[in-house]
């Protein structure tokens, strides 16, 4: 699933192609992907895209003041860009024509093989009806996030362990099995650990490794170590500086240690029983 770095990564290689295009057509292909909450078939022709944000895994086109395009990519959601007129594939389900003052008309397709995203259209006082949307915690590359709220809010699962708590996006927004394991390795800490049992040193070294891996995969363009690429279906390269993720059984780049591997919150956890004592 696209976490973070790869919806950042999305994010950054569509705005300076589509800010400020007019939306000539939204052309559902696949009923049931695209929820259009506005009552009008019709709603965003003619809108031009404002901005471009990304919240958590989120991502949001802003439409004017009063009209908001967000997508999920789930496991395989893609948007790809094309200048030319697309030829449709199996797996696009929606696409969006736009003119640009100066590029001309291109498209924006929607593609995605597991058919698990999702894309609303709606006003902005209806995102809180998106319950994901609603209920994220804050973002780890804030500014403003230090390391005593994060404490706080892993407190608030403290028989859960430190795995699971991160992965919940109400504790923090968009992190997702990579790079829990990777800002986990980094800092030296269990991932069997309880949430609740970080002291203040823990958590501010755990905030700035999170911040550290999260910086670096926005760097490299993301993690592709299946089918992500970003809109211009550019893979990223974090792969190549993946610590523990993917390398159960591998050597620790730190102490040689075999990797271990276990299972927390429904998913493979990897990590060093050297470096990361419990």
């Amino acid at each position: 699933m696209p976490e973070l770095p790869e919806v950042e990564t999305v994010r950054i290689s569509l705005e300076p192609l589509i800010l400020g295009a007019r939306i000539l057509e939204l052309r559902e292909l696949t009923a049931g992907v695209l929820y259009n909450w506005t009552g009008q078939p019709e709603a965003a022709s003619g809108r031009t895209v404002t901005g471009l944000r990304r919240r958590g895994k989120y991502l949001l086109l802003d439409l004017g003041p009063d009209l908001l395009l967000i997508a999920h990519l789930r496991m395989t959601g893609q948007f790809k860009y094309e200048a030319q007129p697309p030829v449709w594939q199996k797996h696009d389900h929606i696409v969006i024509s736009l003119e640009k003052p100066g590029t001309g008309k291109v498209w924006l397709v929607f593609h995605d093989t597991r058919r698990f995203g999702r894309i609303w259209l709606l006003r902005p006082d209806q995102t809180c009806q998106i319950a994901g949307l609603a209920s994220l915690g804050p973002e780890p590359l804030d500014p403003q996030l230090d390391s005593e709220t994060l404490r706080l809010r892993l407190s608030r699962h403290s028989r859960t362990n430190l795995k699971a708590a991160l992965l919940s996006q109400t504790v923090i927004a968009g992190l997702g099995n990579i790079y829990v394991d990777e800002s986990l390795f980094l800092s030296g800490i269990n991932p069997q650990r309880l949430a609740g049992s970080l002291s203040p040193g823990e958590a501010a070294h755990l905030l700035s490794c999170m911040q550290k891996i999260l910086q670096a995969a926005v760097n490299a363009r993301g993690t592709s170590v299946k089918d992500y690429v970003d809109a211009l279906n550019v893979r990223g390269s974090f792969q190549y500086q993946l610590q523990v993720y993917g390398r159960s059984g591998q050597p620790c780049t730190q102490c040689g240690t075999p990797l271990a591997k276990t299972r927390l919150a429904g998913r493979t956890t990897v990590y060093c029983p050297h470096c990361q004592p419990i």
